[in-house]
């Protein structure tokens, strides 16, 4: 006579799939490295420099996205304001320049505010980096959607935040300021938004 024992074999994929984490992978922060690498190099660098080396970074890091057919709002966003950075520093006489290096930061910031809210009206941009970590057939589930529309504006706030506090360092033009409004603050709001998108994606996981 036979005896069944309780199943202990892994939860079935279905059952994986509605665990699956819905916000975006760590591809996401490698798609603001040349942002960050554009606020390193226009303080210790020429104007030419500080867009020209984030427009490498960006065009290099959106490759295997090119190559994969499926370019992203993000890095597609980055190589066109890097673009145009390198072509304004390139022409545009000195006093311009200097003006451009003290609000760089600023434009940059507004530049990422308005690529996060502008993806809002097609496809969040956190969306795009989810679906490498999600099952396609998530990917018009409600809840994906609204995790990823609530990433992509709170990231798109934290942007917006940062660029009172960039033109408040440009007007100071002093070292204190330029530490605090060009760099503590917004690392403090970019420390908080990565805590907050992994809490959310957590929260999303479990439920």
């Amino acid at each position: 006579m036979s005896t069944s024992t309780p199943s202990t074999q892994a939860p079935d994929r279905a059952d994986r799939t509605e665990r699956a984490d819905d916000g975006p992978g760590s591809g996401i922060y490698l798609a603001f490295v040349p942002w960050v690498l554009f606020s390193i190099v226009t303080q210790h660098d020429t104007l030419a420099a500080a867009a020209v080396v984030p427009l490498v970074a960006s065009i290099a890091i959106s490759a295997p996205s090119f190559a994969a057919g499926s370019p992203k709002l993000l890095e597609l966003g980055a190589i066109a304001a890097f673009a145009g950075f390198t072509v304004v520093a390139l022409g545009t006489d000195p006093m311009l320049h200097d003006w451009l290096t003290r609000y760089a930061r600023a434009i940059s910031a507004a530049l990422l505010a308005v690529i996060a809210f502008a993806s809002l009206l097609w496809t969040p941009f956190t969306e795009q980096y989810a679906r490498e970590s999600v099952p396609r057939e998530l990917w018009s589930s409600p809840r994906f959607k609204q995790v990823n529309r609530q990433l992509t504006t709170m990231w798109g706030s934290v942007f917006l935040a940062m660029v009172p506090s960039h033109l408040i360092a440009g007007a100071i033009d002093t070292h204190r300021g330029d530490t605090i409004f060009n760099w503590v603050i917004p690392v403090v709001l970019v420390v908080w938004a990565v805590k907050r998108t992994g809490e959310v994606a957590d929260a999303s996981s479990t439920s």
